[in-house]
């Protein structure tokens, strides 16, 4: 992976901690692009394709996790595959703390990134489910 591709993916993680510890959902949603797709468990599988709805899809979770406790998020285990010179496939598992850093929920994500700019910006994400 080059240096650069390799920055901007690491730029997007630390960027989406630094959004999530926001639990704004408009500063989450300046992670992806339009059409977003989010595909979860079964046969969950979201299209959004306007910011108001991204935004509020992302708040609806960031509520539910302060909710319960959560105020920090952490990645680990990033795995990056290079579809050709524009895209990858990063995979991070997910940690969610409270205030004293005990972890509250965990998972494996993945997600289709395309660079715009020399930025990483989600297109696709897929939750990995009873793996």
């Amino acid at each position: 992976m080059d240096d650069i591709r390799e920055a901007a993916i690491r730029e997007f993680f630390e960027d989406f901690v630094a959004a999530f510890s926001s639990f704004d959902g408009d500063r989450v949603a300046t992670k992806f692009t339009l059409p977003y797709l989010a595909k979860g468990p079964g046969d969950s599988c979201n299209v959004f394709d306007s910011r108001s709805q991204l935004a509020a899809y992302f708040q609806s979770y960031l509520d539910d996790y302060h909710s319960q406790g959560c105020r920090e998020c952490r990645y680990s285990n990033l795995a990056v595959n290079w579809l050709g010179s524009e895209c990858a496939v990063a995979s991070v598992t997910w940690n969610l703390v409270d205030k004293s850093g005990v972890s509250v929920t965990s998972w494996s994500e993945s997600y289709m990134l395309s660079f715009v700019g020399g930025k990483a910006l989600a297109f696709a994400t897929v939750d990995h489910v009873g793996g």
